[in-house]
């Protein structure tokens, strides 16, 4: 349940302005073009939404002093190439991190994927990517196959499980986003897999990529992934990729 709406401009509490019909106005001309800054108060917590290019930093000053006074978790939505999601557990580290973004609001990030390479010892590997990374397999259902095709030079998705990332997100269609080939997308995640299919070693690694929704919306998806070498026969070669929501170092 929504609690409150509020928008900030020019560091100032304001109602939002209302179109010539007395209609509240498009909440990406708000945001976008006029700099405003939206904070919502719900069931979920506090969110906090602005463009980076285009808001007032007095407005996210005052958006930093205003989280202190509301109720927690605290979900910071903001749009830089992209829409990118974060949530911070009490108010000061929102607003620390409300804070570095000010800090690098003139920042254009120049890729669509940001891609590292991860330490298998670390202690935050989802349980899932554990297993696979030390039994060097993964079971089909929270999986996706990639089979190299050697006309187009390409590896191109063939399976995709039905609890896997892909599925979760955009559901069973091979011409999903992250399903097609071609893009810069596939292009850099599937840069690793040669050399999986070579070595017979996982490969394990941290991903922030900014990815078309169902919507149509640009967004900044966090995961972590393990690539698997996938036994095709003599004349295949493929990989097996497990990927799950986490916790990545974001690009900004």
């Amino acid at each position: 349940m929504v609690m409150g709406i509020h928008w900030i401009s020019k560091g100032v509490l304001t109602p939002p302005p209302m179109s010539v019909d007395n209609a509240l106005i498009d909440e990406r001309e708000l945001l976008h073009r006029r700099g405003f800054v939206k904070i919502v108060q719900d069931d979920n917590g506090t969110t906090i939404k602005w463009a980076m290019f285009t808001s007032n930093w007095a407005s996210l000053f005052y958006s930093m002093d205003w989280i202190h006074g509301s109720l927690g978790p605290y979900h910071l939505s903001y749009h830089s190439a992209g829409w990118f999601h974060e949530k911070y557990a009490t108010a000061a580290e929102a607003a620390n991190r409300i804070s570095q973004l000010i800090a690098k609001s003139d920042i254009h990030l120049s890729r669509t994927v940001y891609i590292r390479d991860a330490d298998r010892n670390r202690a935050d590997i989802p349980d899932l990517m554990k297993a696979a990374l030390r039994d060097n397999e993964a079971d089909e259902e929270h999986s996706i196959d990639c089979m190299f095709d050697p006309q187009a030079q390409k590896f191109r998705v063939n399976r995709v499980g039905a609890k896997s990332g892909i599925a979760r997100f955009w559901g069973m269609s091979p011409v999903s986003y992250p399903c097609l080939t071609g893009h810069s997308y596939d292009e850099a995640v599937s840069r690793i897999y040669p050399a999986v299919c070579r070595t017979g070693d996982p490969h394990y690694d941290h991903i922030y990529a900014a990815m078309v929704s169902s919507k149509g919306e640009v967004v900044w998806m966090p995961y972590q992934r393990v690539v698997l070498p996938l036994r095709g026969g003599r004349s295949k070669k493929g990989v097996r990729v497990v990927t799950e929501l986490a916790k990545v170092i974001p690009p900004l």
